[in-house]
């Protein structure tokens, strides 16, 4: 990832990042930051505090380690109730950054274009159609799994999971009658939807 200036980029959330040994010892503090800018789009990534930009991850590397390092000593449920609970929180903090800094590109729907921001820091290659009330993103295909694959992290689908809570959450903290849809699993052509609530 490219060095940001520190003046262009906004601390969003810190958690935790521990070892998968069997202490799960905490080994470090990850930071997350947003950007939006009008160059390179909107980016959501995370550094270690102590090493800096060198340790820069990507939103979709954060949701895979932390699915990886859930899995590892939790049970299933346990590791799902983690991962919601982290994509909430973080979804939380997105959402306060939007309304203090709105996109670059005003949208008539700010739900729906803080969702193509989250996607856009995934770099997810959408097509948006309109149906009726409902605001339909189709997915090309799945960034998770490309990074899976470029990294050796797997538990895509538990990683999805927490996609979910991010956006449900940042829904609802942007736009109360709104809801999105998402696939249980995405693999090509997922769609996911927006629609307001009557």
């Amino acid at each position: 990832m490219k060095n940001l200036p520190q003046s262009q980029r906004v601390w969003l959330y810190r958690y935790s990042i521990a070892s998968s040994d069997m202490y799960y010892t905490e080994l470090a503090q990850r930071d997350v930051y947003v950007e939006d800018d009008p160059v390179n789009g909107f980016r959501i990534w995370g550094e270690i505090g102590s090493i800096g930009p060198d340790s820069a991850v990507s939103l979709c590397q954060m949701f895979l380690e932390q699915a990886m390092y859930y899995r590892s000593w939790c049970r299933p449920d346990e590791a799902r109730y983690h991962m919601q609970d982290f994509g909430e929180r973080l979804g939380l903090a997105l959402a306060k950054f939007l309304k203090q800094h709105p996109p670059a590109e005003v949208s008539a729907n700010p739900g729906a274009c803080a969702l193509i921001c989250v996607w856009e820091s995934m770099n997810v290659q959408i097509t948006v159609e309109q149906v009726g009330p409902e605001l339909r993103f189709v997915f090309a295909q799945c960034p998770l799994y490309e990074t899976a694959a470029r990294t050796g992290l797997g538990e895509v689908e538990l990683a999805l999971y927490a996609v979910n809570s991010l956006c449900q959450s940042l829904i609802h903290a942007i736009d109360p009658h709104l809801s999105v849809c998402m696939p249980l699993q995405v693999g090509e052509h997922s769609v996911f939807s927006v629609t307001a609530s009557v």
